[in-house]
């Protein structure tokens, strides 16, 4: 007797989200995305059992509904680092997402440092200890033209004076 597994698909709020939600929790799907649509030599051999799905650990965090963001753990071959994704989908243009791709990337790394620190006490306090990269990626798949900043930097007043001191990403 075969047993069939069927996962289920929560229902977004967005018809759109349900499509993008599918292609990224799919492993396949996920790999074959960053293959062919991130042009970053590191994931052009990425393979769907290189990914992680973490998404679950940052709902609580969270302060909006989540109904198709994702994060994954990218594991590089042959290196000791690895890369996490930020997966943001949008079918309009949202002013505010250089900053939400801040709060995610700063939610990630704390997350990331705790767990380093769970594992070997006091290794965040070396001069040695590095995070890891994070990519974040906006998949917007709306009629209109991407209108909104691409770098954080851009969304801050007065960053033409105080520029070096303001986050550039």
């Amino acid at each position: 007797m075969t047993t069939i597994q069927t996962k289920q698909i929560v229902k977004n709020h967005e018809v759109r989200d349900n499509g993008a939600k599918l292609i990224f929790d799919d492993p396949i799907l996920c790999a074959q995305f960053l293959r062919g649509y991130v042009d970053i030599d590191l994931l052009k051999d990425v393979n769907p059992e290189d990914i992680e799905d973490i998404s679950e650990r940052f709902l609580p965090m969270w302060q909006e509904g989540r109904d198709s963001d994702s994060v994954k753990k990218i594991h590089l071959k042959g290196q000791a680092l690895y890369l996490i994704t930020v997966i943001e989908h949008q079918s309009k243009v949202h002013y505010d997402m250089a900053f939400k791709l801040l709060r995610y990337i700063v939610m990630i790394l704390t997350d990331y440092e705790s767990e380093q620190e769970k594992l070997y006490p006091g290794i965040t306090k070396t001069k040695d200890f590095k995070y890891p990269p994070i990519l974040p990626i906006v998949y917007y798949e709306g009629t209109d033209t991407w209108t909104a900043v691409r770098n954080f930097k851009e969304r801050v007043y007065l960053s033409d004076a105080l520029g070096k001191y303001i986050p550039d990403l």
